[in-house]
């Protein structure tokens, strides 16, 4: 699996926001995804690159967002959350293929990352970053050529 070191800048984000066990998350995330996308366009900023955040994972309860970039946290649409992720580093793995198989592609990254030395660092948030190259799994989650970043924070 190939790796990349990426610091990204800071980030604003806003997006809506979901609580849940990940049986829920995976049946709930195609409803997120079409209301997202239905109101993108109230962020003001859109450059067509999203992100899915990781807030949160206790006692198998996730707290995940999706979300778009924002210029102003001062200005978050209704029933959306703000986000300010600071500069960090990340390590950087490709997602390629179905939504089924995408916890696959964590383990793996996840094992290539112990392999290098690399260390997550879990004050920080996972992301997940969606181009062009992504299909929203409201429209087809099972497309083969599905493809998107994952981003795991580094420690120093």
């Amino acid at each position: 699996m190939h790796i990349t070191i990426e610091t990204l800048p800071a980030l604003r984000l806003a997006g809506l926001p979901f609580a849940g066990p990940l049986t829920a998350l995976t049946v709930e995330m195609p409803g997120i995804w079409k209301t997202f996308l239905s109101r993108e366009n109230e962020l003001g900023n859109n450059d067509g690159v999203r992100y899915g955040v990781n807030l949160q994972e206790q006692g198998g309860i996730f707290i995940e967002c999706i979300a778009g970039r924002v210029l102003d946290l001062n200005e978050i649409p209704d029933k959306m959350i703000g986000l300010h992720l600071p500069e960090r580093r990340y390590a950087v793995f490709t997602h390629r293929g179905p939504m089924t198989a995408v916890q696959a592609t964590y383990v793996t990254a996840f094992a290539a990352m112990e392999q290098l030395g690399l260390r997550q660092d879990t004050s920080g948030w996972r992301l997940e970053r969606y181009d062009r190259r992504f299909t929203p799994s409201v429209d087809n989650p099972a497309r083969p050529e599905n493809a998107y970043d994952i981003l795991i924070p580094l420690r120093n």
